[in-house]
């Protein structure tokens, strides 16, 4: 196992890379109190990082990432950075073929869920992190196909196949895909859901997607954004140089869409949501 520290404002983050069928890549953020801060200037703004910063004691909740199609474990970094400054573990998942960086065009959808309940295998037993994370609170966030990757995991299914994994309390999904999912299927899925999308989203509009998840499963809310706000906004914001180098759909929004206070409004929703679900 290969680990490389770092920090994120005051907050830690490490580097995992762990292997079963294929690699597994993780990336973890935990509330420290020791460090410097750099940055780094990317495509996407991001926050600043410390080397080597320690875990502050006690147990944490923990919070999976599982990103969009063809995404990456970072691409939501603006909620990461929230949930960790509200005490959480915050761990992001490499779907290993369905990145930017390996792409497969024949990705089997079925690797996304079981990578995820591998990660938190992966976790759970390492030696380092068993004191500082509640196994009785693991919630799990997802991005378009991380939102069905979420649904799959809750106890949703798709041609018969089940990835149910009770260990997870809560999930918050962000435009999530669903219009595969039996419909009784969700019928039966009983763990809290929030679903948020926006409703100039073109890509799975909510006719489709959002409006039928929410017709048919039961303990859930659902939150449209009212503005036009589409797919990508759920995603990082670009810098300058992201905005020249990454594809328009994903960086541009509508001129009236602020994508940093549309970031603040949706974490507000999301820690509002584990703190209910997690906390209770």
């Amino acid at each position: 196992m290969a680990i490389k520290p770092f920090n994120l404002l005051g907050q830690n983050f490490y580097h995992f890379a762990f292997n079963q069928e294929r690699p597994v890549e993780i990336v973890l953020w935990y509330p420290s109190q020791e460090g410097n801060p750099i940055c780094q200037e990317t495509v996407w703004k991001e926050p600043h990082v410390v080397v080597e910063g320690i875990i502050q004691e006690g147990k944490h909740p923990l919070i999976v990432f599982s990103h969009g199609w063809e995404g990456e474990k970072r691409e939501q970094m603006w909620l990461a950075k929230k949930l960790v400054e509200q005490g959480y573990i915050v761990a992001a998942v490499d779907h290993f073929g369905n990145t930017w960086k390996n792409p497969s065009p024949n990705y089997p959808w079925e690797q996304r869920p079981a990578d995820i309940s591998s990660a938190v295998d992966y976790l759970m037993e390492n030696p380092s992190l068993q004191s500082y994370i509640d196994p009785e609170r693991i919630g799990f966030v997802g991005f378009s196909m991380g939102g069905l990757t979420g649904i799959w995991l809750a106890g949703g299914e798709i041609e018969g196949k089940s990835f149910k994994d009770p260990r997870f309390k809560a999930y918050f999904l962000m435009a999530p895909r669903g219009a595969e999912f039996d419909a009784e299927s969700l019928k039966r899925v009983t763990a809290p859901i929030f679903i948020v999308s926006g409703k100039e989203d073109k890509i799975l509009p909510l006719e489709k997607q959002g409006n039928f998840l929410s017709k048919h499963l039961k303990n859930h809310t659902f939150i449209i954004l009212e503005g036009h706000e589409g797919h990508f906004v759920f995603m990082n914001t670009p810098t300058p140089l992201g905005k020249r180098e990454l594809p328009p759909a994903i960086v541009e929004d509508h001129p009236s869409v602020n994508r940093d206070q549309v970031h603040e409004h949706v974490a507000e929703m999301a820690i509002r949501f584990f703190q209910k679900e997690l906390h209770s």
